[in-house]
């Protein structure tokens, strides 16, 4: 009889036990495990070289395997600082030692593992590895071999201590940062800038880490980091899932090739636009009218009107097709936001034309754009609220989105 078809809710609690980590690259699984072998190797070849090592009660436990797994394997981790392996170590092996004087084994050895983890999280050096040796320090004395505070000099402390240095020299040797930098280096302060812990403290991301219960896995400094990436990512992955279609300013304004002057400056100055879209009376893309062509055009013709001796009639109003651009490349309603924010950060790039079989179908600014950024940001109000309020010019210097059908003044005359 086959076995029933387990639910969707069963099988996702299943999924709870398997891995949580990510994979790793095979060179950074090689780099951390022949680092910590190579760690064990340099401790024990001090011990071996030590005369009358083991009559000295001079001899490897076990935590430096442990402590050498959080140095190279996970050097990031708090847990693995200096301050946390060398305190924590040393915390683990005196406080046993000062339980053991008001209460005596088996009762001593919860007791002396309980009081070593709360003395190292009271200090902020919790080192997971030190509390073997709470527990060892105990077990030995049960055995008949009294460990005093010599043991945790030494080895205890200056085989830490070797452990430390040596994952200072070795991480370095892989562009690894050990100890991790603060959050207040340069590199790190130009990364908050980009991302969203620009605007939090090293305290704001430690209290942070505290009310999420994460302290002991993540420093501050790799928070804004993380931060920051992941906000970098997902912009990344909007934009390059966004197609200019869902976004562009359809239906805009724009003017026939014919459109005197006077009339290309009363819409601008109008809609508060600096760029006008050229079509034909069919509605073909024939090129972009800039506000300061279209100035220095006007400026030209009033230096005319001032001429004191003047012997012949002002020339005609020039028109669009004086002084329009047709460099400016369009591109198709399919075309991905990102592959067009190169070209939008020019500073003479102030639009995109965007055209389907020549027909001009919109136009891409960097409005547009900030409002896709701003519609999916942490702070973006309610969709309610979005559709609900009104439309409002949010970037003066960029081409509005205004509504053709809006009305607009009286043209006014000039004189000629």
């Amino acid at each position: 009889m086959p076995l029933p078809v387990l639910s969707q809710e069963i099988r996702r609690q299943i999924r709870r036990f398997g891995p949580s980590m990510g994979r790793r690259p095979g060179i950074d699984i090689l780099r951390g495990a022949i680092g910590a072998g190579l760690a064990i190797f340099l401790v024990t070849f001090v011990v071996d070289t030590l005369p009358h090592s083991r009559q000295a009660g001079i001899y490897l436990v076990s935590s430096f395997a442990s402590t050498a797994v959080l140095l190279f394997v996970l050097p990031n981790s708090p847990l693995a600082q200096p301050w946390a392996s060398m305190m924590g170590m040393l915390i683990s092996a005196v406080v046993p030692i000062l339980v053991l004087q008001m209460i005596p084994p088996p009762y001593a050895d919860g007791l002396a593992v309980a009081a070593a983890i709360a003395t190292m999280m009271a200090a902020r050096a919790l080192h997971p590895p030190a509390a073997g040796i709470a527990l060892l320090v105990v077990l030995e004395h049960e055995a008949g071999r009294h460990l005093g505070l010599e043991f945790a000099i030494f080895p205890i402390a200056t085989l830490t201590g070797v452990l430390i240095v040596f994952a200072m020299i070795y991480n370095r040797l892989f562009g690894i940062s050990y100890p991790t930098r603060p959050l207040s280096s340069t590199s790190d302060q130009n990364m908050r800038t980009r991302g969203p812990a620009r605007t939090l403290s090293q305290r704001d991301l430690a209290d942070l880490l505290v009310e999420f219960n994460h302290s002991a896995n993540l420093a501050p400094a790799d928070l804004a980091r993380l931060m920051a990436a992941a906000e970098h990512r997902a912009a990344e992955a909007l934009l390059a899932g966004t197609r200019v279609r869902d976004i562009m300013t359809h239906n805009p304004v724009t003017v026939t090739p014919e459109a005197p002057l006077s009339e290309i400056v009363r819409k601008m100055t109008t809609l508060n636009v600096h760029t006008l879209p050229v079509v034909d009376s069919l509605g073909y893309y024939l090129g972009l009218v800039d506000q300061h062509d279209a100035l220095d055009e006007l400026f030209k013709e009033f230096d005319l009107l001032r001429r004191p001796f003047r012997f012949r009639a002002a020339p005609p109003e020039a028109e669009a097709r004086a002084i329009f651009h047709t460099e400016v490349q369009t591109v198709e309603g399919d075309t991905p936001v990102g592959t067009l924010l190169e070209r939008l950060a020019r500073r003479e790039a102030r639009v995109v034309p965007v055209t389907e079989a020549g027909h001009l179908k919109g136009i891409l600014t960097r409005t547009d754009i900030m409002t896709l950024l701003l519609k999916h940001s942490p702070a973006a109000p309610h969709d309610d609220a979005i559709r609900d309020a009104p439309a409002i010019d949010t970037a003066p210097s960029e081409p509005n989105e205004a509504p053709p059908q809006a009305p607009e003044p009286e043209p006014r005359q000039t004189e000629i």
